[in-house]
């Protein structure tokens, strides 16, 4: 029977899904994919994730695949940052990341940010339009200057847009 998929803002409901989720995403190579669990678990707590900015990938009931963008600070501006992206292991390489990523970025844009970062595969991120964010003049201090650090310019955004980022989970912001 095919299957149908629909890409949603995810509710509280679905918590318990998306830590599932999250888990098995992410515990490959001997890790366990609580540093994930933490990150998404604190991005709640934190109150920062605009209207919209949680999906979730939904396909015959179950979530399948998650994203999440939230408030973090560059130079004092707030901007998202997302993090993380997780695709089901057994649904990898289907186009469910990206559908979550386009719609993703079609919000953020809709909502009229001047951009969002990540901290990502360059190879992987780059389809999308993400670029290194060090000529830009945005940093990440965990990473240095590390091309996986990126940003995707979104119509409004202007060069005054630099400075240091940091993720919400990360200055108790919220």
């Amino acid at each position: 029977m095919p299957t149908r998929l629909t890409v949603r803002s995810a509710s509280a409901g679905d918590h318990d899904d998306i830590l599932d989720l999250v888990r098995d995403a992410f515990s490959v190579d001997g890790q366990d994919g609580q540093a994930e669990i933490t990150i998404v678990a604190d991005t709640w707590a934190s109150g920062l994730i605009p209207t919209g900015f949680e999906l979730v990938a939904i396909e015959d009931d179950k979530v399948v695949g998650h994203v999440l963008a939230a408030l973090g600070d560059l130079g004092g501006k707030q901007i998202p940052g997302i993090a993380p992206l997780a695709v089901s292991p057994s649904r990898q390489r289907t186009g469910i990341g990206s559908a979550l990523m386009f719609e993703l970025l079609n919000r953020a844009e809709l909502a009229g940010f001047p951009l969002v970062v990540l901290l990502g595969s360059p190879d992987y991120y780059s389809r999308f339009g993400f670029e290194p964010s060090g000529p830009l003049h945005i940093t990440y201090r965990p990473v240095g200057d590390n091309p996986a650090f990126q940003a995707y310019r979104l119509p409004g955004y202007d060069h005054s847009m630099q400075g240091e980022f940091t993720y919400c989970w990360e200055s108790g912001l919220g």
